[in-house]
């Protein structure tokens, strides 16, 4: 089923070469199609093409036929590898990577306007270490920080204007200090009100 595949530019083919490098104990060639040159369907979380788990990197164009939207990488039928999405005008959307199916390292996203909108980081599929999210004005809006999945440790969240929407900590699965808002209104402002 091996076939050569035209790249509408030259960014996509360096791009798909990443990603198909990205596992360095990783020996199998992935093969590289476009989306609308394979039929791939998903049984029980398993991407299967012709009637066997998929394995290799699936690009999916824009309409206008030149510009890549996604690229994702399978191995095995489960997300492996780098994970890409793209504007339309060209411009990284979001970044993610995959190991057999779960999410490791860092998950970032930006804005159409370039800024960042989102900063995860994740070990064995689940979040651990400092996540952070920001408005599109390049607000930071959230600053949680997770241990193999859980809350542990300061966590913030802002309002829109800046003001502090929540601060607390969580030790030992016990939370300490402003947990938030209570009937819409800011805890911060009713009890600390002069």
């Amino acid at each position: 089923m091996a076939r050569r595949v035209h790249f509408p530019n030259k960014i996509l083919a360096l791009l798909a070469l990443l990603v198909a490098c990205s596992d360095s104990n990783e020996s199998e060639q992935m093969p590289v199609v476009n989306a609308a040159d394979v039929k791939i369907q998903a049984q029980n979380g398993v991407a299967f093409a012709d009637n066997r788990p998929f394995t290799g990197i699936v690009y999916t164009l824009w309409a206008n036929k030149k510009d890549t939207a996604e690229i994702v990488g399978f191995r095995n039928g489960v997300e492996h590898g780098e994970w890409k999405r793209f504007y339309e005008s060209g411009k990284l959307m979001e970044r993610r990577f995959f190991r057999n199916g779960k999410k490791t390292g860092d998950y970032v996203a930006w804005w159409s306007n370039g800024r960042k909108k989102l900063d995860y980081h994740f070990e064995n599929g689940e979040y651990h270490g400092v996540c952070k999210e920001w408005s599109e004005s390049g607000l930071l809006l959230k600053e949680m920080t997770y241990k193999q999945g859980y809350e542990e440790g300061r966590q913030k969240a802002f309002y829109d204007n800046g003001k502090v929407k929540a601060n607390y900590i969580i030790s030992e699965g016990r939370r300490y200090g402003l947990l938030g808002t209570k009937n819409c209104v800011n805890v911060a402002d009713s009890v600390f009100k002069n």
